[in-house]
């Protein structure tokens, strides 16, 4: 993933100028926010537990043939690795 910096050099770069006060202003406002990026980050990442329980449960609740013999949810191991794959 590129940073802001590097997609704003870039750019310029390719357009033959130096970065505009507007290039530098929009670089400045990304790392001013960069703090509650991380935070909003942080409260997703500490409720990944929760909210892939919820998600596992809605299909299987919503699809529940997936809980027949042959299908994604028929034995508590393919159950687990269907919630191991929501989480990621």
């Amino acid at each position: 993933m590129k940073s802001v910096v590097t997609t704003v050099v870039t750019a310029a770069d390719a357009a033959g100028r130096f970065p505009s006060q507007n290039d530098l202003e929009a670089v400045q406002g990304n790392i001013q926010r960069a703090a509650a990026r991380l935070e909003a980050a942080e409260k997703l990442a500490s409720g990944l537990d929760a909210v892939t329980k919820e998600a596992g449960d809605a299909c299987f609740n919503k699809y529940a043939h997936l809980k027949q013999p042959g299908e994604a949810g028929d034995t508590q191991v393919k159950v687990d690795k269907c919630y191991r794959d929501l989480g990621h």
